[in-house]
């Protein structure tokens, strides 16, 4: 069993990767690999989940110097990334994924991008890596999970949302 099926490089997103991972199968279930060296060569330092219900969605959050390696364990989610480095190329552009314990991936999101994700499913473990320690609310941004500058279409209308995300920001010029 190889650990990489097929790694594609964002045109949409510099430094956004997304690994669609090999898998082993036979009767007793299945094995994959979430995390290796050779996904990418960024050291990380602490590991997270959420389980989310159906029709949750939580973000757009980040920070301008944690990168985070996303993957899903259970279920399904919509995910979306959003550049905002002040002096990158792909700043303002926006990334949608659907990703499952189905046809399992990780997801390289650069430091610098903020990120959200929907629960598609009746329950749905997201699971990710950070290179950096959580610093606090304050050290975060949170932008607004409908801003029309960013466009995504949520699949599930109206969301769940927590009290931190129905109080987002609009993008406006926000640069990481």
């Amino acid at each position: 069993m190889n650990l990489i099926k097929e790694k594609i490089v964002s045109d949409t997103i510099d430094g956004l990767i997304e690994i669609k991972l090999d898998t082993f199968e036979d009767y007793r279930g299945e094995i994959w690999t979430v995390f290796s060296e050779e996904f990418c060569d960024h050291k990380f330092v602490a590991d997270k989940i959420t389980i989310s219900e159906k029709g949750v969605l939580r973000g757009y959050h980040g920070d301008p110097y944690t990168a985070k390696l996303i993957s899903c364990l259970h279920g399904s989610f919509q995910f979306s990334v959003v550049d905002l480095r002040k002096d990158s190329k792909t700043y303002g552009n926006v990334e949608n994924f659907i990703m499952t314990d189905k046809e399992p991936s990780v997801i390289l999101v650069p430091a610098g991008c903020i990120n959200a994700h929907q629960c598609l499913t009746e329950k749905c473990v997201f699971y990710y890596k950070w290179s950096e320690h959580y610093k606090g609310l304050e050290h975060q941004i949170t932008v607004s999970w409908d801003d029309p500058d960013i466009g995504t279409i949520w699949q599930i209308n109206p969301p769940i949302l927590s009290e931190r995300d129905k109080n987002g920001e609009p993008l406006g010029n926000i640069c990481l």
